[in-house]
């Protein structure tokens, strides 16, 4: 009777642990980085949306020593709309208050080439976190200390997506993050994402 009891009692354990696990829109709400800064962003949530129409696509760049950034792009119907922002101080420590926002029409080629990385980087199959790395022979794991969260967030279709990464080093991941960067008109030395 007690193996049955207790044949019973995991598999319940086991899915009472499956019925609890976090969404990543809950993981990406409840990390300290971005709950440090996102306020102090000013911007809306980026959410599933009833116009299936609309696109939207977010990266937050949480670098320890340098100024937290935001950029979001926008398609609805015809219109393409970059807005940029910037916090005055640093991600690991205080990040400061709203220093920058730059708002400005997007251009298609910009948009396309967007898409084009996100299907590079194979956006909407990431996990949201990686897969922690394994020790090598040694036992021996690399760490990043002092880095940089980059979370980029999609909506498309009516769905909702997010990335997580500290420290990436995928470059088509990479690729993603620089291009926003690039267009922005923020001025960030590729150094300061770091």
């Amino acid at each position: 009777m007690k193996l049955l009891h207790c044949l019973i009692i995991i598999p319940a354990l086991f899915l009472a642990g499956l019925a609890q696990e976090e969404s990543p829109r809950q993981k990406l709400l409840s990390s300290k980085g971005n709950i440090k800064v996102s306020s102090l962003f000013n911007e809306v949530p980026v959410l599933p949306v009833d116009d299936l129409n609309t696109e939207i696509y977010r990266i937050t760049f949480i670098p320890t020593f340098y100024n937290p950034i935001k950029i979001r792009v926008e398609k609805r119907k015809n219109s393409y709309v970059l807005i940029a922002k910037r916090l005055s101080g640093q991600g690991g420590f205080d990040a400061g208050k709203l220093k920058t926002e730059k708002r400005r029409t997007l251009y298609l080629q910009e948009w396309d080439r967007l898409l084009d990385l996100l299907k590079e980087a194979k956006f909407w199959e990431l996990p949201y976190l990686e897969k922690e790395e394994e020790p090598n022979e040694k036992g021996e794991i690399t760490v990043c200390l002092d880095g940089s969260e980059w979370v980029i967030e999609g909506v498309k279709d009516g769905k909702y997506h997010v990335v997580n990464r500290y420290c990436p080093e995928v470059k088509s991941f990479l690729a993603v993050g620089l291009h926003l960067v690039k267009i922005s008109g923020l001025n960030v030395k590729e150094r300061e994402l770091y």
